[in-house]
């Protein structure tokens, strides 16, 4: 749109007053240019910047895209050239970047507004002030050259490093090949470059049986100006005057080709290595004002790669006449060929800004990752874990490859029938270079969390699996070990895909996915119903959901229904929530355990929701082994009702009460969620703790009812004050009533909560956990079904539950009676 261009530049000379001229107009092809004379009078040269006449004329070359693409500007002059942000000479590069920096809006006003700020900082010096990236010199390359992608950094190997005293270095390159792509894996010294090209255990060749082949690269610690030239003659001076003369360029040439030969002859290759000569000057900077070395790389002509070869081969047995002959020729040709520069791709640390920097997913950075299961969860989980950085992946399945998974899986046509496990470590092999995705087909619970298991030797592990008895026997596998576990991610995906619930366990933490989740269905359908009624409804429906979803006939699994865009947004969502708990510090109020719900929009309540719980009071059964974790609530309310006996009633009446959890013989484990005080017909002194029974049914009821019956009756408490925790025959005998045949119910847990007086006095007034005797009580295989009577409570003064004053025995009545004390 030339003629807007056109219109905006007339308007604007117009109300300039004469500072700004339109002094021709030149149409060509798809762009226009206008010759434009600017006042640029005033503005002043500074610290070795350019110096601007009072009025400069420029060109505003103008595309037909315009103003959707701004114009592009030029000098017709090269006063400026060499001069950073002028390219050939003449162009001013004036837009860092065009995409962000370009208003459509602003037109040629804000063409000229941005020329002039461009002008002044040029004048001044100050277009590459410190402590912002440098813009590197200009190198004309092409993609018809090849492309060189740059991994390693160079680090303190800079001639210009603190420590270094030289002024150039000589460096090679240790390079792979794949078509027009060049691949820098390695900087090597000489000496370095030949250990490695003659030792015995020489990678020749990668995978693909491509040799490996050695370029040669020149650091020096002078810039060579804004722009490389396009001779090699030139190229060649500018070097000398570096530092580094013809015959050392032609001899680290030789060099390179000398070493790529020999390495081609272990590879048993006569494929034809690129030559090339990467070149490096402190032209860089990321932030600071720590120069880096900015790469470009020269790739020879089809004349100098066969005279590079040439120059590898006469070094092997050949006359010294020939070898001068050759080194001749080398010399003339750097005298006539032209540099004809590549595209250079960054991909060093020390240079490059990685797009994910300070976000979640720096977490995963260098970590070790498990990701159990390659579905719909946990194939994108282990995709952001390979483009987050991860430094080791293993992904394991035991499923395969069918049709119907396309439509939401990231697999292909080819692969049905393939493991999911080896084809999603294929595709993902494809995304980094620098890793190998390993796998493991088959069961994940015989591979990783048999009961005799070692620690995973991983700094995450990630079950996506969505199967209960995965989770079950990962819990079970951690739980004698769960201080060498890493954390633990669990992660499931709702009936509809509309909201996903992620689990985090850190180190140590007493439950994993497996506990975490019951946890969260007994909030969800208890206590936090308002926040959570969503939860529990999608993720534990009481009574359990009927209507399944099969997506093929026959026995095929049931499972959720969802598209491809909502497990992706969906698994990425949980993903971020996961390492955002993660990367919490710890001080910030993380809990060892959380749960969190991510809903996709739409639902009509928060997009994240989380749960926390402090770490379980662990106590193993005396006699089965039995894992019992009591929860810091349940610790909590029975420390509240010791406090209060002490002040109602003294600090040695014992006290108790009942125990509300649930048994998991699949985990081994025993979770006690509730504790309740003494029932106020409960009986309670020093030597003896009777629990009663009324309102004891009322409350059971009153938490099955509340959690869906997940909370049950698992045993009863009480307390050995200043003594030793450790059951008497009393307690032996009313455990053993109460798990009768026509007791409470065939198991109970006998806690008994004891320690001499620093131990008991800090449990009292500070929380540190006392001394606890925990043991399941079964009932006996044998016997006429009758139970014994427990026997009868020792004689003494007792208090009822409650608040209520102590009730004597009839022995303690007659004996008052006759000390004349009964009223």
């Amino acid at each position: 749109m030339s003629d807007l261009a056109a219109t905006q530049l007339t308007e604007l000379a117009e109300a300039s007053g004469g500072a700004i001229e339109v002094l021709a107009t030149v149409e060509a092809g798809d762009s226009t240019t206008f010759t434009v004379s600017l006042d640029t009078h005033g503005i002043r040269t500074a610290n070795g910047g350019i110096r601007v006449r009072d009025r400069e004329r420029f060109e505003f070359v103008v595309p037909d895209t315009f103003p959707y693409k701004p114009p592009t500007v030029r000098v017709p002059h090269i006063r400026w050239s060499g001069t950073p942000h002028v390219n050939w000479g003449s162009h001013l590069c004036i837009y860092a970047a065009v995409s962000v920096e370009w208003n459509p809006a602003d037109g040629m006003r804000g063409l000229i507004a941005r020329l002039m700020l461009w002008l002044e900082r040029a004048a001044e010096g100050t277009l590459d002030p410190e402590g912002q990236p440098l813009h590197p010199p200009v190198a004309y390359s092409s993609y018809d050259n090849g492309w060189i992608v740059i991994h390693p950094d160079l680090g303190v190997r800079v001639p210009w490093a603190p420590a270094s005293a030289e002024r150039t270095s000589t460096l090679y390159a240790w390079c792979r090949r794949h078509g027009k792509r060049i691949d820098v894996l390695g900087w090597l010294t000489l000496g370095e470059a030949c250990k490695r090209v003659l030792a015995d255990d020489l990678t020749a060749a990668d995978a693909a049986g491509r040799p490996h082949f050695v370029t040669p690269a020149f650091l020096i610690s002078e810039e060579l100006g804004f722009e490389y030239p396009d001779k090699a003659a030139a190229l060649a001076d500018h070097l000398d005057r570096a530092g580094i003369p013809r015959n050392e360029l032609l001899d680290a040439i030789t060099t390179a080709a000398l070493l790529t030969a020999q390495v081609a002859i272990r590879a048993g290759s006569e494929e034809k290595a690129p030559a090339a000569l990467i070149l490096g000057t402190p032209s860089r900077r990321v932030e600071g004002t720590t120069r880096l070395a900015h790469l470009v790389a020269w790739k020879f002509d089809e004349f100098g790669t066969d005279l590079t070869e040439l120059l590898g081969e006469v070094e092997i047995g050949s006359s010294e006449p020939l070898k001068g002959r050759v080194a001749e020729l080398a010399n003339n040709w750097l005298g006539f060929a032209k540099t004809t520069w590549m595209v250079i791709y960054e991909d060093r640390p020390e240079v490059t800004r990685r797009r994910d920097t300070n976000t979640a997913a720096t977490w995963l950075r260098g970590k070790r990752v498990l990701v159990l299961g390659c579905g719909a969860l946990g194939a994108p989980i282990a995709e952001h874990c390979v483009r987050a950085g991860v430094a080791e992946l293993t992904v394991a399945d035991k499923g395969g490859v069918s049709p119907g998974i396309l439509v939401r899986q990231p697999y292909t046509d080819a692969d049905i029938g393939y493991t999911k496990s080896s084809m999603l470590a294929n595709r993902l092999n494809e995304i980094r270079r620098d890793l190998t995705v390993q796998y493991k087909s088959g069961d994940v619970v015989a591979n990783y969390l048999r009961a005799d298991a070692e620690p995973p030797e991983f700094d995450l592990v990630v079950d996506a699996t969505a199967d209960g008895g995965v989770r079950a026997a990962l819990e079970r596998a951690r739980a004698s070990r769960r201080h060498e576990w890493p954390p633990v991610i669990t992660g499931l995906f709702g009936h509809d895909a509309s909201r996903g619930l992620i689990t985090v366990s850190m180190p140590g933490a007493t439950g994993a996915g497996h506990d975490i989740l019951r946890r969260t269905a007994i909030e969800a359908s208890g206590s936090m119903t308002g926040a959570w009624s969503d939860v529990a409804a999608d993720f534990f429906p009481d009574p359990p959901r009927t209507e399944m979803f099969f997506p093929e006939p026959g026995c095929s699994a049931p499972t959720f229904i969802g598209s491809s865009a909502q497990v992706v947004a969906l698994a990425s969502m949980l993903l971020v929530e996961a390492l955002s708990i993660l990367s919490a510090p710890a001080s910030a109020g993380r809990y060892p355990m959380t749960a969190a719900v991510v809903r996709l929009p739409g639902a009509g309540r928060n997009t994240v929701d989380r749960l926390g719980w402090p770490n379980d009071q662990v106590v193993t059964d005396v006699h089965a082994g039995t894992e019992v974790r009591i929860s810091q609530r349940a610790l909590t309310e029975i420390r509240a009702e010791v406090r209060r006996g002490a002040r109602l009633r003294g600090d040695r009446i014992e006290t108790g009460g009942m125990l509300l959890g649930s048994f998991d013989d699949a985990t081994g484990t025993l979770s006690v969620d509730v504790a309740t005080g003494p029932t106020p017909d409960s009986r309670l002194s020093a030597l003896h703790f009777d629990h009663g029974t009324k309102g004891s049914q009322e409350i059971l009821d009153h938490h099955r009812s509340k959690t869906a019956n997940r909370i049950g009756f698992a045993g009863m408490w009480h307390t050995h004050p200043f003594g030793l925790a450790r059951p008497s025959r009393t307690d032996e005998a009313g455990m053993a009533s109460l798990v009768a045949p026509d007791g409470t119910g065939r198991r109970a847990l006998m806690l008994i909560l004891g320690g001499n007086q620093a131990t008991w006095l800090d449990w009292r007034d500070q929380g540190t956990p006392p001394d606890f005797y925990a043991r399941i009580v079964h009932r006996l295989a044998t016997g006429d079904g009758n139970s014994s009577p427990p026997p009868a409570p020792p004689e003494g003064m007792y208090f009822p539950g409650g608040y209520g004053i102590p009730v004597p025995t009839p022995a303690v009545n007659a004996l008052r009676r006759l000390l004349g004390l009964h009223r």
